[in-house]
């Protein structure tokens, strides 16, 4: 085994430890990823890959308690034929076993798994119904994650299941009698505290796309359409390391930038268009990964080299809501205060102008993030709703194996954890889309900058791009 696989194991063997500890004689199921598209990413399941770092779909892991106080670990993953080709086990054995079908770094049951797992028992996939009866029988209840997210259906029918609450269902059928819960929050609370490792990993991940960042600058100019910038980030994470994005692009130009999060669902490809001179692009798309983990950084700007007065001016504001926010966080503190730091910064400019209905017009009044009006009236908090009708959006979120990472505001901050700081401003009638978004982590004295590496003030954004 490589240094690298020896420290994931022990990692992976006392994340599964401490869940234990929580959950008592109770029995834990978690699926891998599974029913991977066509030409999609074989991305493991986050909640899966943290209890086992293993990255082969179609897998499950049970935990289950033993006599004595101990506990049974048994991993099913599929045999090595079993669904080559395709997403489902394919008739035809012949060619199943085609050599063009061989899986590629893959775990199968034996020896190398449990090697590479700590896990004793290795099952085929196909014995794992039979076998989880009899592993859960000294349990009353079962933890599942249930993906407890609804989804849409239109008014008059039943929402359809997720694969998470299918397979939820699916134990419940298996297990009559016993309660099956979702394990998804206590991992969840497992993942808000970083190690060392997590944060090795986070830090090249955002080192990564820091990286891109400069190469985009290098290169920004008029005529350019927003999936250049695109392309040309993702091929420099490749070419330091990364292998793929952590979400879809997310670059936009000119005035569709102001609309870009309130459509970004509808507008399914918005990164699609022909930068003009004098304008400016917000390039929400600082997505490399590394080794699983995620970067999420966020950018803007000027196409032609040079901010406008004007642009210069609200994109100060906006750099100095985030410099605010993060001089706030420290070990005790809560995301309520570094978020109101952010909101009094706006206010000190006079942004809450922005947010009056009655002067802007409801079809004007977008983007003021965090809300001075809302954060920072006397009741302002992270559940409440202000009067323009929707949630008010925070400053943030946490960030891990996943772009928006498990999160719970409820906590103070503590060292190790790690989330985004992104103030919005966006001015429709003045044509102003500005983000900047920052990966900070929380350390034992205060805080550090994960992604200060990526070009963020006015002078070293116009000095790189005057100096190409």
């Amino acid at each position: 085994m490589t240094r690298r696989s020896v420290v994931l194991l022990s990692l992976v063997l006392a994340r599964r430890e401490r869940l234990m500890q929580q959950v008592g004689r109770a029995t834990v199921v978690v699926p891998g990823a599974y029913l991977i598209a066509n030409g999609g990413h074989d991305r493991q399941d986050p909640t899966f890959w943290y209890l086992t770092g293993v990255e082969s779909p179609y897998a499950i892991l049970v935990i289950a308690p033993a006599a004595g106080g101990r506990r049974r670990e048994a991993l099913f993953l599929p045999e090595r034929f079993q669904f080559a080709g395709a997403q489902y086990p394919l008739a035809d054995e012949r060619f199943r076993r085609a050599v063009w079908n061989l899986p590629i770094r893959r775990l199968f049951p034996g020896p190398e798994a449990q090697r590479a797992t700590g896990i004793a028992e290795t099952y085929p996939l196909s014995e794992f119904t039979a076998r989880l009866r009899q592993l859960a029988t000294s349990s009353d209840t079962v933890y599942v994650p249930d993906g407890g997210a609804r989804l849409y259906a239109p008014p008059g029918m039943l929402p359809p299941l997720s694969l998470g609450q299918q397979f939820a269902g699916g134990v419940r059928q298996l297990l009559p009698g016993k309660v099956v819960a979702d394990v998804t929050p206590l991992v969840a609370k497992m993942r808000l505290i970083k190690d060392q490792h997590e944060i090795a990993a986070l830090r090249r991940a955002a080192e990564i796309s820091a990286v891109s960042f400069r190469e985009v600058l290098k290169a920004l100019k008029p005529g350019m359409n927003d999936l250049e910038v695109a392309g040309l980030m993702e091929y420099v994470w490749k070419r330091e390391g990364s292998p793929r994005a952590a979400f879809g692009p997310i670059v936009s130009s000119g005035p569709p930038a102001v609309s870009l999060f309130t459509l970004k669902s509808e507008n399914y490809n918005s990164t699609d268009r022909v930068m003009q001179a004098g304008e400016l692009v917000f390039i929400d798309y600082g997505a490399a990964e590394f080794r699983t983990y995620t970067s999420d950084l966020c950018r803007t700007y000027p196409v032609s080299g040079r901010f406008t007065d004007q642009q210069r001016k609200y994109y100060e504001i906006v750099l100095e809501a985030p410099e605010a926010a993060i001089a706030a966080v420290r070990p005790g503190v809560t995301m309520l205060e570094v978020i109101r730091a952010a909101a009094r910064v706006y206010r000190k400019h006079g942004l809450e102008q922005f947010e009056d209905v009655e002067r802007m017009g409801v079809d004007q009044v977008w983007g003021v993030m965090p809300s001075p009006t809302h954060y920072l009236a006397r009741h302002g908090g992270l559940t409440a709703y202000s009067a323009l009708g929707s949630g008010v959006r925070d400053l943030g979120h946490h960030i891990g194996l996943e772009a928006s990472d498990s999160r719970d505001y409820s906590q103070p901050l503590a060292p190790g954890m790690a989330f985004t700081v992104e103030p919005k401003l966006y001015i429709p009638q003045l044509g102003i889309a500005i983000m900047i978004e920052d990966m900070i982590l929380v350390t034992a004295t205060g805080h550090e900058n994960l992604s200060a590496a990526a070009p963020r003030t006015v002078d070293e954004i116009e000095g790189i791009m005057r100096a190409r």
